[in-house]
Formats: C-alpha cells, structure tokens, sequence
C-alpha cells in the first residue's frame, strides 16, 4: 500500500479493504470512472512509488505476480470520479 489511489476491476478485491458498520453490518464501496491515460504495467510490488514513472499517467498491478486481481493507481487529483455509492451487507 504505497501512494496513490488504489482501484480493482474485481469488487472482491475493494471489499477486503471495507469495514462493516456495526449497528446495521454495511460496507459501502465506490464504483469510479479513471483515467488511466499511459500505465506504467508492473508485476512486483513497488510501495516507494509516490507518482507513475517518468511518461505514464497510472501504474497497473498485473496479476500474476505478486498480485492475485489486477489493480490500478493513481497519483493525480481529478483522474477518479466517483460514479456510484453502493452500499450492501456483507
């Protein structure tokens, strides 16, 4: 968990890092728009990065490799917009 906003295309993925809401057992998770732009495509972990590489605008977590499901960072205020707040018992 380095910089940056962390993004998955797996829910799964976002639901390991929610926290239920005691009085009713809630999480709530965001589905975002994000602008990738030129990703910077990594297979191990890197937490010292604190913006993309020189030319990229995102770093993208493949899987395989130290990740199971691929993830996607961002460095940049304004490149996620969050579209819809889901909210569900799990």
């Amino acid at each position: 968990s380095g910089h940056g906003a962390y993004f998955a295309d797996n829910p799964s993925v976002s639901h390991r890092y929610t926290e239920a809401n005691p009085d009713d057992n809630t999480r709530v998770i965001y589905y975002n728009k994000v602008v990738l732009g030129n990703e910077s495509i990594l297979q191990v972990q890197n937490n010292d990065l604190m913006s993309a590489p020189k030319g990229y605008h995102s770093t993208h977590g493949q899987s395989p490799g130290q990740l199971d499901n691929d993830e996607y960072i961002v460095y940049r205020y304004g490149q996620a917009l969050p579209y819809l707040r889901i909210t569900y018992i799990g």
